[in-house]
Order: C-alpha cells, then structure tokens, then sequence
C-alpha cells in the first residue's frame, strides 16, 4: 500500500534551527523538499568532512568493518560527547584523532619494519644455505668468504688470477689456497661463495668487480659482520622477530576490538552532523526566521506535530496540506504493507519507484511468487531444505536484505511442503518407498496434462489481473488510453473464457452471441485505446498465458531428474558410489529447482503481471533520518 503523504512547511527562529534540525532527524519521518548539496558545504561541514574522513582512515587502517555490531550505548554516548558547539567538538575530535593515529602509525611502522628485516633475514639465510658446507669448513681453516652474483663472470679465469697472485705474495702456501663454489638457483641465478685469506680481500674485490660480478651482502644490522658472528645472531632473530609481530598484532587486535565500535560511532555521528550542517546551509533564511519544506506521511503528521509543539511551543509555525496533482511526480512514494508481505517489496526495489498515484503490488507478489515458486518445486524433502536455509539466513545474517531474502525463502519452503504433499513427493519417490506416500491429488510425474491445465489456468488467473490492475491504474492517473487498452484486453479475455465454458457445454449453444458480442467490444477498446498496437498486444497476452505451462514443465523435469537420483542405489545398491551419485544429483537438483523456480517465477511477476499495469515515474521516499549502524557501510 502507498502511503498518504502531506505537504510540510515549517518555520522557526535561526537561533533554535540547529536544534530543531536534529529534531526532525531524530524523528526520522521528513523527506525534505530542498536536498542539501554536498559540494555547497559551510566551513563547519568541511571541517568534519575531514574528521569523518579521518576516522574512516583509522577504521580501514585497524581493518575494522563490523558495522552492524556497533552497540547503541555507544552511539548514543558518543552522540552525548559530540553534543558540545561544533567548533569546541571539532577541535577535540581532531586532536583525539590525531593523537591515536600517530600510535597506530607508529605500531604499524614497527611491524612493517620488523617484516621487512625478517623477510631479509630469510632470504640470506636462503642463499647463505646453498653454501652451508663450504662456509663452515672454509671459516674453520681461518680463510674470509664473501658471495657474489656471477651473472655473466666465467669464474675459473678470475679463481686463476686471485690464486697467483696469493702464490707470488706468499711462496709457500699449501693446497689451493682460493676454493670457490658456484651455484645455480631454481630462477637461474648464479651464485659465487669464495674464500681466501683476510689480507687479499681488496685483491679479490678488485678482480671479481672487473669480472661484472655484484657482491652479495649481508642485511642491515649484520652487513659488517663476518658469516661466523652473523650466522647465530640471524638464526636468533629468526626466532625473535615472529614473537615481535605476534606480540604487535595481538596490541592491534586488542586496539581494533576496543576502538573499532568507538570509530565506527564517531563516524556515523560526525556523517549526521555533516548532513546537518548541510541542511541548515540549505534552509530558506529571512531575518531571524528560517524555513524547511518536504513531504511527510499523512500517518505521521499527528506524532511529528505533538514532538515539534511540545518541545518549541509557540517558537515554532507548521503547515500542512494536500499534494496537488500537479506536484505527484515529486511526491515520494513510501510503502506500509503488512508484515507478512514486507520482504516482497524486494522485488520493487529492482524497478523505478512507483509513482505516488500508481499501484502497490506487493501483497499480489508475496501471494503469487512463492505460489508459482513452490508449485515448481512440489517436494516436502526440499521444501524443508529450503526452509532451513531461510532460517539460516535471517538468523546468520544481520542486513535487512538477507533478512528478506531468508523471510521469502522461507514462504517459498512453505508453498513447496504444500505442493509436495499435493504430489506425494519427498526427495522424490522416497516418501512412497519408505512411507507408502499417497499424493494428496495427483503424481506429476504420471499425469502431466491436468497440471498443465492447471498451470494454464494460473497464469490465466494472473495476467487477467494485470489487466484490470492496469485498467485502475490507468482511472487513477487520468491516462485514457492506458485503461481502455487495458479494459479490452480484460474484455476479450472474458470473451476467451465463456467461448471455453460454451465449448465444455456449461451455457446453452443460444448464448453463444455473448463471446461474440465481448470479443467485439474488447476490439473496439483495444483500437481506441491502443491501435494495432493494442491489437498485437493482445494477441501477445495468450502467448504470455501459455508461457505459465514452464512451471509444470520445470516441476516435472525436477521430479524426473530426483526419481533418476534414487535410481542410482537401486541399480548399485547401497554402496558407497551408489548413495555418492544419489546424492549428488539430488543436490543437483535442489540447485536447480531453488534457482529454476526463483528465476522463472520472478519473471513470470516482472514480465506478465507487472508490465500490464506498473508505472515507475515515481521518486523515493528517503526520510531525514539516522540510519541503523549496519547501513552506514562504505559504498
């Protein structure tokens, strides 16, 4: 149902606006007629602009995103804190913000360091382990290692040269005096571990340079060590560092657990301010009065009257009246069903806003989608699955959405239990296997023509009451070619159905001039109202009723495939393969028959029912109000 609404215009001294304006965002009930632009903000709404930026910064810096968890208490004592002059607030929250940013920075800054030097540590201790072996036993005989990456260094020549040159200095050395290693990595680097006395290593490092090699260094804090220092000191931090992230991480989980609720609140309040600020800016202002003007719901305006009058008296004028027809399309259009079918108003969500003179179909939606739906479906043994996962929904999940999806899921599981006990189904055939299941009218399966019949029937039903939907719709808004189209359609339909009832011989053959006369009637609707094109619409509508036979076809196909299902266990037995393969095809087609029947049942409202009469035009109800901490989400 679309709600009444009134046009209110309010006035009030400039010194009580900003009070009065959170008055009326407490109420939460005024569309205002004049939106505030974001882009024309005053100094005080730029200022927490920043602020709001910045406590969003944190919160996405502490990798806090639980919205819906933000407990009342804490808004409303943050909202207590936040109460003071806007020029007092703003320099406490700035300097607050400030101040708690720079211990986040200054934690997070550590532990990127401390990742950084055990990343480094890592590598080393990687390549130093290629050469583990050599290290020790050449650090053992007193001899100075040093790696270098040997890309394109033939490394034989310059061993050669280094071992001369040691030999000319010193005569009477031993063995081969200059060992080195050369080792291929896995990415195809080259990398040299030499060794030699102390006293040659500019020697070493002149030659290797001249050769294209890049020596390899030890990190950071150990660059000036020698490996045999380096070496145990590296595999203790190794060790250390981890505990230091671990210690740092469990201060930031704390840190995010404690002062993401308290971010999170002094956003939401700092984004309310701003739309406050924004909506004095936008207020009409002559002398010391101020006005404000919108749209308020007729069901309303005693409870928004008594609340403005008990607070500024006589400080404060109010007017109310009717919308004019002139201004319906800037009217907003509020919904107020009852709460059965409140989740269905989903579906209008996926369509332009209904204008304020148009149609609510939602009740007619939340009667026929889980209808066709469950009638798809037709299975007690999903049907209880799916009442399950609805359950799950709206219990698992605290945003409105999911809520409505579990609700409709939920009708959906209820319309299916009805049809499967109609069929006698349960996973199937099971039901009949293990219970002597009987259905309770027919088994699909076996007898198709009369459920076609009936699904025929059905979407006679519906699309007929698109049409009359379409012929008050088109009264209401004054449009007379959209109810005389709509009218002959309704007429040529009745035309359709007593040419049915004389067919059966349910009226004598000398009532026959009445199908006749209505057809007749109906055309000369359809041309004044529509032309040809009222014609070949017409024409369309007995192919959209024809279409309603998908719904005995996708119920049929899913029985089928749940029969093929238990089939396996008896053409394998009870054996492991035999129940894995029942069981796959049964989720299969539980899949199968939740989308099949979601999907084609959505269409059959959107397509057959909905585009007979629904008008969009319309402009959204959107109250100035404070919104529920789960939808001020980041978007």
């Amino acid at each position: 149902m679309i709600r009444d609404m009134l046009f209110f215009g309010l006035w009030g001294l400039v010194g009580d606006r900003p009070r009065i304006i959170g008055k009326l965002h407490d109420l939460g009930v005024v569309h205002l007629h004049e939106e505030p632009l974001e882009y024309v903000s005053p100094e005080t709404a730029a200022e927490m602009k920043i602020l709001r930026g910045k406590a969003l910064g944190l919160l996405e810096s502490l990798g806090w995103s639980e919205w819906v968890s933000i407990p009342r208490e804490v808004l409303e004592e943050e909202r207590a804190l936040l109460s003071t002059s806007d020029e007092t607030m703003i320099e406490a929250v700035e300097e607050s913000l400030d101040s708690f940013s720079a211990r986040l920075s200054g934690k997070s800054r550590m532990k990127a360091d401390l990742e950084i030097k055990l990343n480094s540590i890592k590598g080393a201790l990687r390549t130093i382990s290629h050469f583990d072996t050599f290290i020790r036993d050449n650090t053992r005989s007193g001899l100075e290692i040093s790696i270098w990456w040997a890309q394109k260094a033939s490394i034989p020549e310059p061993a050669a040269r280094i071992r001369k040159i040691v030999r000319d200095k010193n005569p009477l050395e031993k063995g081969d005096g200059i060992p080195y290693l050369l080792r291929v990595t896995p990415g195809g680097e080259r990398i040299l571990a030499i060794a030699y006395p102390p006293e040659f290593r500019e020697v070493v490092r002149e030659i290797l340079l001249s050769e294209q090699c890049i020596p390899w260094m030890l990190p950071g804090d150990y660059e000036s060590m020698s490996f045999r220092e380096a070496l145990p000191l590296m595999e203790a931090a190794l060790e250390e560092i981890p505990r230091g992230i671990d210690e740092i991480d469990r201060n930031l989980k704390a840190a995010r657990r404690e002062w993401g609720p308290k971010l999170g609140a002094l956003y939401v309040i700092l984004d309310e301010k701003v739309e406050e600020a924004l909506v004095e800016s936008g207020s009409e202002t002559r002398g010391e009065v101020f006005r404000l003007s919108g749209w308020v719901p007729a069901d309303e305006k005693d409870e928004l009257a008594t609340r403005l009058k008990t607070e500024f008296g006589e400080r404060l004028f109010l007017r109310w009246r009717e919308p004019q027809p002139g201004e319906w399309p800037e009217v907003p259009t509020s919904l107020k069903n009852p709460r059965y079918f409140q989740p269905f108003e989903l579906f209008l969500k996926l369509m332009p806003v209904i204008s304020y003179k148009g149609l609510d179909p939602t009740v007619l939606i939340g009667l026929f989608f889980p209808l066709f739906g469950g009638c798809m479906v037709g299975d007690m043994g999903y049907g209880l699955v799916i009442g399950v996962l609805g359950f799950w929904l709206r219990r698992k999940d605290g945003r409105r959405i999911m809520k409505d999806v579990g609700c409709i899921l939920l009708y959906l599981a209820a319309w299916s239990i009805f049809w499967g006990a109609a069929y006698g189904e349960v996973f199937g055939d099971l039901g009949h296997r293990f219970f002597h299941l009987e259905p309770l009218w027919l088994e699909r399966s076996q007898v198709v023509l009369p459920v076609m019949a009936f699904t025929v029937g059905l979407g006679f039903a519906h699309v007929f009451l698109g049409f009359l939907m379409g012929v008050v719709q088109g009264l209401r808004m004054g449009q007379r070619h959209l109810w005389m189209e709509r009218l002959g359609n309704v007429v040529v339909f009745l035309a359709l159905l007593s040419v049915m009832v004389q067919v059966k011989g349910w009226l004598p053959g000398r009532l026959f001039t009445i199908p006749v006369t209505l057809l007749v009637l109906g055309l000369v609707l359809l041309l004044a109202g529509g032309g040809m094109g009222g014609l070949v619409e017409a024409l369309g509508s007995v192919g959209n009723v024809l279409s309603y036979v998908r719904i005995a076809a996708i119920g049929l196909s899913s029985a089928i495939l749940a029969t093929v299902a238990n089939s396996f266990v008896d053409s394998l037995g009870i054996t492991f393969f035999g129940v894995f393969m029942a069981l796959a095809i049964h989720l299969l087609n539980f899949a199968l028959a939740v989308a099949g029947s979601s999907l084609h049942s959505a269409r059959l409202q959107y397509v057959e029912f909905l585009g007979k009469f629904h008008a969009g035009g319309g402009t959204l109800y959107k109250p100035f109000s404070r919104r529920e901490p789960g939808l001020w989400k980041r978007h």
